[in-house]
């Protein structure tokens, strides 16, 4: 069975409290992204790369669910 979407979202938030750098949600997942990108840099990879393939599966996973983003 594949996750849904609010499953996935869930999972992040998750993820996110785990990460918890921050007091709000929003400056912990604005540090991890920053922590994503020099971990990109020290290991020679293209955040920017990285991210458009994020994005075209988000936008995937959203059509596939019948939603517009």
């Amino acid at each position: 069975m594949h996750p849904t979407n609010a499953h996935r979202a869930r999972r992040f938030r998750a993820a996110i409290r785990c990460y918890g750098t921050d007091d709000t949600f929003v400056g912990s997942l604005t540090d991890l992204l920053a922590d994503a990108r020099h971990w990109c840099d020290w290991h020679g990879e293209s955040f920017a790369a990285i991210d458009r393939r994020a994005h075209q599966i988000y936008l995937a996973e959203v059509e596939s669910s019948g939603r517009v983003p």
